[in-house]
This record gives C-alpha cells, sequence and structure tokens, in this order.
C-alpha cells in the first residue's frame, strides 16, 4: 500500500510536468487553503504495475522458489517504467510517437489485466470477494485506456460496465474447474474485445467490419482456450 501510493504521488507529478497536461481539465481537491489538481487517471498503470507482477509470480514461489521473487522485482520495474514513459510519450505531439506510446500502454494494460485475473481466480474466492476485485480491476484498467480517447461525458460508465461484464463472467467461471492460467485468458479475451469495441466508439470508428473483426477474434480466442481446457 505504501508502494502504491509513493508509486501514484510520483506519476501524478510526473505527467503533470508535460506541457500537454495545460490544456486538459484536471479533478481539483479544495483544502481551504491551497487548491491541488489531481490526475488520477495517470495512477491507474503505475500503481498496478506495482501489486501485479508480486500477485502473479507468487504462485509459482512453489516451483520457482526465490527466482520467483526476482522475476517479479524485474517485471515490477519494467514494467513501471515502460507505464511512465509510455503516459508521457502518448501526450507527445507529433502523432507517430503518441501512437507508438499508446500501442506499448495497451500492452501493458493487457499484461497487468492477465496477471492480476489469474491470480485473484487462483484464490477461488467466493463471487461477492472474486467478483468485485475482477470487476474493480477491469474497470480501473478500462478507464486508463479511454482516458485517452477524445474527451467526453460518461467515460466512469462505460468503464463501470466492462466490470460488471467482467464480474458477471466471474460469476459463471466460478463453477469451471479451470487452471489459472486459462481462468484469467478468458477473463483477458472478454477484457480485450470489449474494451477494444468501447475503444472504436470513443474515437468513432466503430463499424460493421470492425464488430465482426472483433467478433471473430473474440471466438477464435475463446475456442483455443476452451480446447486447451478440456485437452
Amino acid at each position: 500500500a505504501s508502494l502504491v501510493v509513493i508509486t501514484s504521488t510520483g506519476a501524478d507529478l510526473f505527467i503533470r510536468s508535460h506541457p500537454q497536461m495545460q490544456n486538459r481539465a484536471l479533478p481539483t481537491l479544495n483544502l481551504g487553503v491551497v487548491r491541488l489538481e489531481l490526475a488520477p487517471g495517470f495512477w491507474i498503470l503505475p500503481s498496478l504495475a506495482i501489486v501485479a507482477p508480486f500477485a502473479f509470480f507468487r504462485l509459482f514461489s512453489p516451483l520457482l522458489e526465490m527466482t520467483a521473487a526476482i522475476i517479479a522485482l524485474a517485471a515490477t520495474g519494467g514494467l513501471l517504467l515502460a507505464a511512465l514513459l509510455g503516459q508521457h510519450y502518448a501526450l507527445d505531439r507529433r502523432p507517430e510517437v503518441r501512437h507508438t506510446a499508446r500501442l506499448i500502454l495497451q500492452t501493458i494494460t493487457l499484461l497487468l489485466a492477465f496477471s492480476l485475473f489469474s491470480a485473484t481466480y487462483y484464490a477461488r474466492l467466493r463471487f461477492l470477494y472474486s467478483g468485485v476485485l475482477i470487476g474493480a480491476t477491469a474497470a480501473l484498467l478500462a478507464y486508463a485506456l479511454m482516458q485517452w480517447a477524445p474527451p467526453r461525458k460518461g467515460l466512469f460508465v462505460l468503464a463501470g460496465m466492462i466490470g460488471i461484464a467482467l464480474a458477471e463472467a466471474t460469476w459463471a467461471l466460478n463453477y469451471w474447474a479451470a487452471s489459472f492460467l486459462l481462468g484469467g485468458a478468458l477473463l483477458l479475451v472478454l477484457f480485450y474485445v470489449a474494451i477494444g469495441l468501447v475503444q472504436h466508439h470513443l474515437e468513432g470508428t466503430l463499424s460493421q467490419r470492425v464488430f465482426w473483426e472483433y467478433g471473430l477474434l473474440g471466438s477464435g480466442l475463446l475456442a483455443a482456450v476452451v480446447v486447451a481446457t478440456f485437452r
């Protein structure tokens, strides 16, 4: 928790130093004597980059022993650095740099989603807990990606809808005797399709062709996970 707070504070200060942030409307915390502008949307990926590697690689501790902790430390450092730099360059005025940075952020988001979904599914918690954890994780990660779309109202609602969809999928998965990696993979496929369609909607590029592409890709990935489960 302390590391997450420190990381969020550093990410906030780092991103608000970017010149492009002067043109963004940010939430303001009024303390009476002083008013603080905050950028909570930029805390999500750096914070979860601290949590996800340790939550995921600790599952392999009985097999890898101390190596699992070393891998988790290396993954944490790499993901944190990539998230901070990716968010910085995603605001760049050059379109090619901005596009590359946002692709990197999307990749990081999917890696974090798989790690956290798998770790939660591994615990086999009651739906009251697992559904809330996976739903909240999906909503936060969805918002971290959707904030790069053209500014509009309702992003919190859309992120919440994706979170609810993943929570409902978790309820069904609790009755499925699959390994935690396959369970995490299935939730990741659902998250990938949902966030992809929403991003295209926000950017005004959602068409019948895009819908069919994601439908076919999602169906193929789901089929691959199901086949791997029953082999």
